[in-house]
């Protein structure tokens, strides 16, 4: 849950009303836990029941950000090292494993060993950070993170590489939900609601609640039923196109939600105290007021329990969570004892007297796929569908010495067959891919690797017209726009000059397709020289800047 304004402005006038009141009958069922964080703690998320990993931070005031983890529901809280004091704001976690949590000053962290290493990121203009209020991993991948003046950030590869959304909003992003896979919805202020139906490459604006003043939360029971919170309750179950409010007499201002099984749901409510309701809605009831505690988040990991943040590092738990479940030790091998064997007594009859022949030296056998491939291979030309000739057939015999063509079906004739098993070997050794021109014809790169990889296999000998000749790496041949999906002879020699420097391209793996390793290397090259930085137009791709640093370096 985001850390939101509302805590630090509506608070205040609420704690003089209730400030140093005794805990109601009812708040006794809310258990106060310390954590080992003296922070506010400011947002939630479990991926399972008894894993809940916690940030802390105020969301535009400040705050020391630090992480909390508990791995049996809230009995015990570890306190987890953190890269970063910077405040954060949410945290949102596919797996008990991999997590993602965003704050202020563009701050991204992300961990895949279960907090123990957390890796920092800058997302934005370093001069003018953007400050974040949600996070949301829709899953390991996939990626997004919301916050002030309209500011959104989409990753499909784990927070590799980022792109922005295009999205008709400057207001202050506070919520991103998503109902499944492809589904979800963003929130912000002055009623701003956007959905999208393909995992957030594209949204579309909705106007059910653009009366409404704030939206500080959106969550759902995940069987259809949404809630919206902010200055009011809203709720939608035809997946966020229109929104019925609900009946909320007993406060005036709604932080966060929580829905527990189909009909229950928790609300935080004026910023310290809980509201109730079993029957979707309908009605609400007091559950809990908490004296001067700021209550910032809420999630409910099970349906036996909830846990809500406070201030100074606490948390308050209400029920008990499920037991952990103990997998039982395998059991024991069962060792069958074998008779001993009764002995026989063995008779061996005198062995004859056999005459060797005269050794005969003869050829190692050679296979007809051998025999195309080897001798006078000479491929010189590009050869494709339609391709006719002896250069044909020694292809043919290459591809049948790596196992992707029939030596029964080697013939002179370029066709299907031998376009089909091209392309699987340029797939296999990253130089293209089917959408690319060259797929599936053999030109001067397919042609050399074919022959390498013959080689290897002990099918082929090098002959002077199948040597490559050595080029030497400069970044004179880079010349046009390089990015995902690009191919081509300046592909390698980017490669190979980004492999120089090992702290850039560690892989060093020069195939002359631009995929993930090459746009990670370049994403670190020009971070290394302050060209671009994660979320920046063109960060990861061989743009006019990141050529002309290549080629001064190389020189």
């Amino acid at each position: 849950m985001r850390n939101v304004l509302l805590a630090s402005v509506v608070a205040l006038a609420v704690l003089v009303s209730v400030g140093g009141r005794e805990a109601k009958a009812a708040d006794a069922d809310w258990v106060a836990i310390q954590t080992p964080s003296q922070s506010e703690l400011s947002g939630i998320s479990c991926p399972d029941a008894r894993t809940c990993y916690i940030v802390s931070g105020l969301y535009l005031s400040g705050g020391s950000g630090s992480l909390v983890k508990t791995t049996d529901g809230g009995d015990t809280f570890t306190l987890l090292s953190s890269p970063t004091l910077n405040p954060l704001h949410a945290i949102s976690c596919p797996t008990v494993k991999t997590c993602y949590a965003a704050g202020d000053f563009g701050t991204f962290l992300k961990t895949t060993d279960g907090g123990v290493n957390w890796i920092e990121t800058f997302l934005g203009n370093k001069g003018s950070p953007p400050q974040f209020a949600d996070v949301l991993a829709i899953d390991e991948q996939k990626v997004l993170v919301v916050g002030r003046d309209g500011v959104f950030f989409r990753s499909e590869d784990g927070g590799a590489t980022w792109g922005r959304p295009t999205i008709k909003t400057v207001a202050d992003l506070t919520s991103v939900y998503f109902i499944d896979g492809s589904a979800g919805l963003l929130a912000g202020n002055g009623g701003v609601l956007l959905k999208t139906k393909d995992s957030g490459a594209i949204w579309e604006p909705l106007g059910a609640l653009r009366s409404t003043a704030q939206l500080w939360s959106i969550k759902g029971n995940g069987t259809g039923t949404l809630y919206a919170v902010g200055d009011k309750v809203h709720k939608s179950t035809d997946g966020g196109e229109t929104w019925t409010t609900l009946p909320t007499d007993l406060a005036k201002s709604f932080v966060d939600i929580a829905t527990q099984g189909g009909s229950t749901a928790y609300v935080i409510a004026n910023t310290n105290s809980i509201l109730k309701t079993t029957d979707s809605g309908a009605t609400w009831s007091a559950d809990a007021s908490l004296g001067n505690t700021f209550l910032r988040g809420i999630a409910c990991p099970s349906t036996s329990h909830c846990l809500v943040l406070g201030s100074s590092g606490k948390v308050f738990r209400l029920g008990t969570p499920p037991a952990a479940v103990v997998t039982p030790p395998p059991a024991p091998p069962v060792v069958v004892v074998a008779p001993e064997p009764v002995p026989v007594p063995i008779v061996t009859p005198p062995m004859p007297v056999v005459t060797p022949p005269a050794f005969v030296a003869t050829e190692p056998k050679t296979t007809s796929a051998t025999a195309s491939a080897q001798g006078s291979v000479s491929l010189n030309r590009t050869l494709k569908k339609g391709s006719r000739g002896e250069d044909v057939k020694k292809l043919q015999g290459l591809l049948a010495a790596v196992g992707l063509f029939s030596s029964s079906d080697i013939a002179d004739t370029y066709g299907p067959m031998t376009v089909k098993a091209v392309g699987t070997f340029q797939e296999k050794y990253e130089i293209a891919v089917p959408s690319d021109a060259g797929y599936g014809q053999a030109g001067p790169k397919t042609r050399a690797k074919l022959i390498e990889a013959a080689q290897l296999e002990g099918r082929v000998e090098m002959t002077p017209e199948n040597t490559p000749k050595t080029v030497k790496t400069t970044a004179s041949v880079l010349t046009r726009q390089l990015k995902k999906g690009s191919t081509g002879i300046d592909v390698k020699r980017l490669q190979e000059l980004l492999a120089t420097d090992k702290d850039v391209y560690p892989e060093g793996e020069a195939t002359g397709y631009f995929g993930s390793l090459t746009a990670k290397a370049v994403g670190r090259f020009q971070e290394k020289y302050d060209i671009a930085y994660p979320g920046d137009d063109g960060y990861g791709e061989l743009g006019p800047k990141t050529r002309a640093k290549l080629k001064e370096l190389s020189e």
